[in-house]
């Protein structure tokens, strides 16, 4: 099964990890400890196809789903890690006869030829000032770079989109594997640590609503993926001991400016040209800025 790279270079690097003398916060410690290789690789797995499924679909989800890969590293990955993900993942499958309209069921959805019904992007869930929200792309590129990763050329989306987010997380699991299995303790806290930052700063904030949206208008494979996307991130916010700073239930929308944001993503609405990363080997922790939809999920 084809990958869908956003990020180019091998991302199990585990050359530049971190500053000696760089000390590790307790939540952090707790979240390395709850981890481990295998649950590390399961969740880049399900990160990846799940980046590769919010895709415009084309070729590589075609053969995926042809040859029954798609559905059998998605359970299997999710049985392993959390019954409720486990849960959400067997109800993706039970949709993939739908296969042959999931072209139309996307344009719907996320397509710029149906007038994007439910935005894939970050900035669209944010309250606040434009200029505030500006900088969240930019910590969210500070990542990217940090990691070594930069958007492939011809992709013509923002930094924001939900597929390089799904797809940066996937590539920061792998890496935490390798780092794990290579016994290298302070790469593995700068991965895991960056894991824990990006999740609370930006898709733990949103996902909900995302998945709320898109429930609200579809019935079929992509409402079962957002509860997929949904659950797995809930997961994480537990596991990884996060504390999101929920958006509100209807933030007033930024609207589209093309001399804040250019023309990137205008015209394409989440195309997946070429998938979305190219990959350099360079790893370090990120420097950057710190119907009726549902709730955000109630924490205990």
């Amino acid at each position: 099964m084809s990958r869908n790279t956003i990020l180019g270079g091998p991302s199990n690097s585990t050359e530049k990890t971190t500053e000696p003398g760089r000390t590790v916060d307790e939540a952090t410690e707790r979240a390395i400890e709850a981890g481990d290789t295998e649950t590390a690789i399961h969740r880049a797995t399900l990160y990846g196809l799940l980046a590769l499924a919010f895709e415009r679909p084309g070729d590589d989800l075609e053969a995926a789903l042809a040859e029954g890969a798609f559905s059998d590293a998605l359970v299997d990955s999710a049985r392993a890690i959390d019954p409720s993900v486990a849960e959400c993942a067997e109800a993706v499958g039970e949709h993939l006869a739908e296969r042959e309209t999931l072209a139309p069921q996307w344009a719907s959805l996320f397509g710029v030829e149906e007038g994007i019904t439910v935005s894939p992007y970050e900035l669209t869930y944010l309250p606040g000032p434009l200029m505030t929200n500006v900088r969240k792309l930019a910590d969210i590129g500070g990542f990217y770079d940090a990691f070594g990763l930069s958007i492939v050329p011809g992709r013509n989306d923002r930094k924001d989109h939900l597929c390089l987010l799904l797809e940066f997380l996937s590539i920061l699991c792998e890496r935490e594997a390798a780092l794990r299995e290579a016994g290298d303790d302070r790469g593995v806290a700068v991965v895991v640590g960056a894991q824990r930052t990006f999740v609370e700063d930006h898709i733990g904030r949103w996902y909900w609503r995302f998945a709320g949206e898109v429930s609200a208008h579809d019935d079929g494979f992509y409402a079962a993926l957002t509860d997929l996307l949904a659950a797995l991130v809930e997961r994480d916010v537990e596991t990884l001991d996060l504390d999101p700073n929920w958006v509100p239930d209807h933030p007033e929308v930024t609207e589209w400016n093309e001399d804040v944001f250019g023309d990137v993503g205008r015209d394409c609405g989440g195309c997946g040209v070429g998938g979305g990363f190219d990959q350099e080997a360079e790893m370090d922790l990120p420097h950057g800025p710190e119907g009726d939809l549902p709730s955000p999920p109630t924490r205990d």
